[in-house]
């Protein structure tokens, strides 16, 4: 059986081979390899000459990509679409349909889906109004309602939704047919040895207390301006701390603002490390997480965070505070009530010590084999539908 996974991912095309920035590896399409036999991957795509060293490879056996234009613009919504008739076909000739939303090759994939009668499912990964009113634009506050309003269209329509959270979006975007709740995220099994060296941590004396957070500098949601403004108030308090930032990108970097608050010296760029051991290592060497974003679905590097045993402070965007209790959470831009919070947790040993334990336990909800079965058997019967073995 053929499948298409609709999607507006960015892959990076060189010289015949496809890669991801870091989202989508071959490995991530194993999950569909193992109910249908190839996969076409309907996706934004960029032509580049070279291959940078933060790239994974995405292709491989049984998986196509199709090159499809950027859609996310109001005026290429607008315009006539010269793919209509090639993505058309494409559905046609499918047994099976995956779309990844928000997105709007997703949207477009879906509507091609419900007129030409197939059944699809849709991956739940984020809210788009949260997105959109993150922006603050004119063009982003008017388009806010009209793109919740298509996402639930398009998942209210879909034979089954999979979200990654466990009750935020199902709220906000409901399917009333045939849903689970399986993170993307997924860990192997952290050794409970790690609460030990997380609490011989916290008992150390430093003289500086060390945050992080982990997103590219490239995204307007991941509040790096309201982490700048809260450091800065904990630094005029006398606080003695910085931040450790992991992530590629420039243009939410902000200097100027950096600069213009006295925190040159207090900010620590290190550019992007590999997932994994690095990962691992980087948050191993931090005393709290935070993560102010405006938008998210359930953050991977905060679940990771937690799988470490690190305490995590983090904003009440998107599903996050299903991970945390509320007094570890502020809303978004709210950067005097994280100031308070970090405050209040470097001075309260005790306290880091049992959110380490409770943020190990936490994590361990997203153990990988636990997921995969999740998985396995929702496109396994999403398959047997199609193939009449099941009431549609």
């Amino acid at each position: 059986m053929k499948m298409i996974f609709a999607h507006d991912h960015y892959f990076y095309h060189v010289s015949g081979a496809v890669y991801s920035p870091g989202k989508l590896p071959y490995i991530a399409f194993q999950r569909y390899l193992e109910h249908f036999s190839n996969i076409t991957v309907l996706s934004r795509y960029k032509d580049m000459e070279e291959v940078s060293p933060n790239w994974v490879r995405s292709d491989g056996d049984n998986i196509s990509f199709v090159k499809l234009k950027n859609y996310s613009s109001l005026k290429k919504l607008i315009l006539p679409d010269t793919e209509q008739k090639k993505l058309e076909e494409i559905v046609r000739s499918s047994d099976a349909i995956v779309v990844r939303l928000p997105s709007e090759i997703g949207f477009k994939i879906a509507s091609l889906a419900k007129k030409l009668g197939k059944p699809y499912l849709v991956e739940v990964v984020a809210c788009p109004w949260d997105a959109m009113i993150g922006y603050g634009s004119t063009k982003s506050l008017i388009y806010a309602p009209v793109l919740r309003w298509r996402m639930r269209n398009v998942v209210r329509n879909a034979w089954g939704a999979l979200y990654v959270t466990a009750k935020f979006l199902q709220e906000r975007y409901p399917n009333h047919h045939y849903t689970i709740s399986a993170s993307n995220v997924e860990l192997d099994t952290v050794d409970e040895s790690i609460i030990e060296l997380r609490t011989l941590k916290i008992l150390s004396n430093k003289s500086t207390y060390k945050l992080g957070l982990i997103g590219s500098l490239d995204s307007p949601h991941k509040g790096y301006d309201v982490a700048y403004h809260a450091l800065a108030k904990l630094i005029g308090k006398g606080v003695k701390v910085e931040l450790h930032i992991v992530g590629g990108g420039e243009k939410y970097k902000n200097i100027p603002l950096i600069e213009s608050l006295g925190l040159s010296q207090n900010i620590i760029f290190h550019g992007i490390k590999k997932s994994g051991l690095d990962i691992y290592n980087f948050l191993d060497q931090i005393d709290l997480y935070i993560q102010p974003s405006s938008q998210e679905g359930l953050p991977r590097a905060v679940i990771e965070a937690m799988s470490r045993a690190c305490p995590v402070v983090l904003s009440t965007a998107g599903g996050m505070p299903e991970l945390v209790s509320e007094e570890l959470l502020h809303k978004p831009k709210d950067f005097e009530r994280l100031a308070r919070i970090i405050h209040r947790l470097k001075d309260d040993k005790d306290m880091q010590i049992k959110l380490g334990v409770a943020n190990y336990n936490k994590s361990m909800e997203f153990n990988r084999k636990k997921l995969h079965k999740l998985r396995y058997d929702f496109f396994g019967k999403y398959k047997r539908m199609l193939q009449g073995n099941i009431m549609d």
